[in-house]
């Protein structure tokens, strides 16, 4: 595994196209990425979804048409466009919820998705990268990639 690792002040240097973050009560750079997106991922995480109008919903059972529910949860992974910001095209907060597997499988998925791009995982607060690096290599195939130790 071509693994890189870095500091936490190594972290803001070019290398990666996709960074991955865990989620904010899991991280804590998470915050400070956040403050340099104003705070978008944290507003993402709060928002409620809206309800239809009356009159969209009375249009829709009148036509036959489905009901679009747009509906968000705080388990969704919140990807945002910071080239502007970071050195970086990405940065994705993914919600470190229900294990180290299937966080590291939902990263896996999001940059399958996104056609394989460069990748930067900062690791969740005190997760060891030993025991990280088990669980990755069990899931993905990805070998180039840096990754960020809190601790």
């Amino acid at each position: 595994m071509a693994l890189i690792v870095l500091s936490v002040n190594q972290s803001y240097n070019p290398g990666a196209e996709l960074w991955i973050v865990p989620d904010f009560d899991h991280s804590k750079i998470a915050s400070k990425l956040d403050w340099y997106n104003s705070f978008l991922a944290g507003k993402m995480t709060r928002k409620e979804s809206k309800k239809m109008d009356s009159y969209l919903v009375e249009i829709l059972e009148e036509t036959e048409l489905p009901d679009f529910k747009y509906s968000s949860s705080p388990d969704d992974i919140i990807l945002i466009p910071t080239k502007s910001k970071f050195p970086n095209r990405w940065t994705a907060f993914v919600p470190y919820k229900g294990g180290l597997a299937n966080w590291c499988s939902q990263i896996n998925k999001l940059y399958l998705d996104l056609k394989n791009p460069s990748l930067r995982i900062f690791l969740p607060t005190n997760l060891s990268l030993s025991e990280f690096t088990e669980t990755w290599r069990s899931i993905s195939s990805v070998e180039d990639l840096s990754i960020v130790l809190e601790n």
